[in-house]
């Protein structure tokens, strides 16, 4: 790879790469730096995830839904060691935990009845943390316009913490994941 493409006579980048970008691609090239393609040797598809290693979108499918969600302390540690705001703290660390006051919380307590469990949006699905801050019509669709904002493409995973991982982490270097925090 030289400057912004990959190679002299290879294809050149369609974009300008962000500082973060080519950060990255460095140490792409480092980790690719170390591999010996071998000729005589047949290239092969293998799926690590099936003991066949072959592919299938029940493998797939099963790894994507059966991995338990990372762990919360691990995540929850991680928090106070950040330079936010500690009320930002708090709330996040309420909302990891989940001891935020929604519905779904007050009807476990017996706060509130079955009845009364629906989003505040009504939306028709049950007032979760998960569900108001990441998948709400209305108030999920904030991510959206943060991630377009930032221009980052990405799939809004299924629980809070990986939320916090994937979106911290997807800003490249530490600094500037810490520049993203202190923002939001």
């Amino acid at each position: 790879m030289c400057q912004l493409g990959w190679g002299e006579e290879g294809e050149a980048w369609r974009w300008r790469l962000f500082a973060w970008e080519e950060e990255m691609v460095g140490e792409l090239m480092l980790l690719l730096h170390n591999v010996t393609l071998q000729v005589n040797k047949d290239d092969r598809w293998l799926w690590t995830f099936e003991t066949s290693h072959a592919f299938s979108v029940r493998s797939v499918y099963n790894f994507l839904t059966v991995q338990p969600p990372i762990a919360t302390s691990v995540v929850v540690s991680s928090l106070w060691h950040m330079d936010v705001l500690l009320k930002v703290v708090l709330f996040t660390w309420r909302l990891f935990w989940d001891r935020l006051p929604t519905k779904d919380n007050l009807f476990r307590r017996g706060v509130i009845d079955y009845n009364f469990m629906e989003c505040v949006v009504g939306c028709g699905s049950v007032e979760s943390s998960a569900h108001l801050l990441l998948h709400c019509n209305c108030f999920g669709s904030v991510w959206h316009f943060i991630y377009r904002w930032l221009c980052i493409s990405a799939v809004v995973p299924l629980y809070v913490q990986d939320h916090f991982i994937q979106f911290s982490y997807s800003g490249g270097t530490a600094k500037v994941r810490q520049s993203i925090l202190q923002a939001i």
